[in-house]
């Protein structure tokens, strides 16, 4: 693989479909003072006023009024594309590095909102400009000499910068980042087990299991019926062993029917010149780069892993992830191995796997991966003094939370006793857990019982649907 890939291979999973914009501060950087303090971007600070950018409907429209402004003998091109692109191709979730001149990092952050203007008279330098939450860094970064102005093209306000410079940028920044957070827990106890727990509704015993399993038997699957909070825990687990920093030892994949060997490990794959080309898989890369940080622990989840084909996804893998068959000395070949190449699974790399104990469609994990992995069984956790503390803080009155629970722990009991259910057909506490987005209000509460409730209900009794009618009357006021 090519050093352009890996870069390309990284960027994507750490920002996903993201893209990466350096913003400039104006001149000397002097507005990013205000950038932090108001949560915003701006541009144009320094060039000429062409007023709302909206009003203009392609870079030429933009390009013909800064040349009637500034005069024809000018062609600011440039000026025309940043103009254009911090309005149009930003978009809401993209990432910003605050820079002076790709030497200098003040801090990144993530574009919130869409293009504003303001014309007002105390606001005469940042008109043009977009909601950002910053993320400030302890100290301000400055890059090496063989790293400064190489980001991409002309440094302007707001510019697409090369992979290969944020990777080396976000390095840097994790780095800061992590030598902050140590410093902000050097209060805390070494061993402190609630840094990444506090707003879960688990009890602190089965959090001490949890914790306890994966250490010891570096594989764990957390099972429950849909609606207990699988992956939100998952990703907890995953941040209290990896501790702050590199988001890199975290991956996370869905296993699916389809999915096979050659995504999972290796195996060739076709060309774009139609030739074939062996290609390592997610998983192969991962324990690589685990592999090269023996001191830091690695957290690989697999969400619905019960989906797969199980045994044809982890080949001869199923003997490497053994807890006592970790490390060089248990390397094996592979099946499309070159010869003399061996592979083992490093001894900091933890499989943490996802089930749904609701899903109709798949059969048992068979007992050779049942083995090999310890086992954690999450419940819904109505009438938990977390679940409800949760409802209260978001505004949600007692006789609300008393609504909520008295109804689903009823419906829960009839899962629970049905003979063709069981306990793992139960419906979890997530479907009633307001986001910042949301107001739990009665419509809230409807919308959810509506739309997603009565569905499953349905389903579970579809050959019984007067039994389905019954249930949902709980629900109902």
């Amino acid at each position: 693989m090519s050093e352009k890939e890996d870069d390309e291979i990284w960027f994507r999973r750490r920002f996903g479909k993201r893209e990466v914009w350096e913003v400039t501060p104006g001149k000397g950087s002097k507005y990013w003072g205000d950038f932090q303090k108001r949560g915003i971007m701006s541009v144009a600070n320094d060039y000429p006023h062409i007023g709302d950018l909206r009003n203009y409907k392609s870079k030429t429209d933009v390009l013909k009024k800064l040349q009637e402004i500034t005069g024809t003998n000018t062609n600011p091109i440039q000026i025309s594309n940043w103009y254009w692109q911090f309005t149009n191709k930003v978009k809401v979730g993209d990432v910003l590095l605050s820079t002076s001149g790709r030497y200098k990092i003040f801090g990144w952050g993530k574009v919130t909102g869409e293009y504003e203007y303001d014309d007002s008279p105390e606001n005469p330098d940042l008109r043009h400009w977009r909601t950002v939450k910053w993320n400030s860094l302890q100290e301000q970064i400055d890059l090496p000499p063989e790293w400064k102005g190489v980001g991409g093209g002309p440094i302007y306000p707001c510019s697409k910068v090369r992979k290969d410079w944020v990777r080396y940028v976000f390095g840097r920044i994790d780095k800061n980042q992590e030598s902050g957070d140590n410093k902000k827990q050097a209060t805390l106890e070494p061993n402190d087990q609630n840094s990444a727990f506090t707003d879960l509704f688990i009890s602190q015993k089965q959090i001490d299991r949890i914790l306890r399993s994966i250490e010891d038997r570096k594989n764990l699957i957390l099972q429950g019926p849909p609606g207990v909070g699988k992956t939100f825990i998952a990703k907890r687990i995953a941040q209290k062993l990896i501790g702050p920093g590199d988001l890199s030892a975290v991956e996370m994949v869905q296993f699916h029917q389809s999915y096979a060997y050659e995504d999972f490990v290796q195996g060739w794959r076709p060309t774009e010149k139609g030739g074939f080309k062996l290609r390592n898989g997610v998983f192969f890369e991962f324990c690589q780069r685990a592999e090269k940080r023996p001191k830091t622990s690695f957290v690989f989840i697999i969400d619905e892993i019960n989906r797969g084909n199980l045994s044809r996804i982890f080949g001869e893998l199923l003997m490497l992830i053994e807890t006592d068959k970790r490390g060089m000395d248990h390397a094996i070949p592979l099946t499309y191995s070159e010869t003399g190449q061996r592979f083992s699974v490093p001894e900091n790399v933890h499989i943490l796997g996802l089930m749904n104990t609701a899903d109709r469609s798949l059969a048992m994990v068979d007992y050779a991966l049942r083995r090999r992995f310890a086992f954690e069984t999450l419940q819904p956790a109505y009438r938990t003094e977390n679940f409800r503390k949760y409802l209260r803080s978001k505004g949600v009155d007692k006789k609300f939370v008393t609504r909520i629970e008295d109804g689903l722990c009823a419906i829960n009991d009839q899962i629970k006793e049905d003979r063709d259910l069981g306990p793992g057909f139960q419906i979890g506490h997530s479907y009633f857990v307001p986001n910042n987005e949301n107001s739990p209000d009665d419509n809230w509460y409807r919308n959810i019982v509506e739309t997603q409730i009565e569905p499953l209900l349905r389903e579970y009794w579809f050959d019984r649907p007067e039994e389905a009618d019954k249930l949902l009357d709980k629900l109902r006021p």
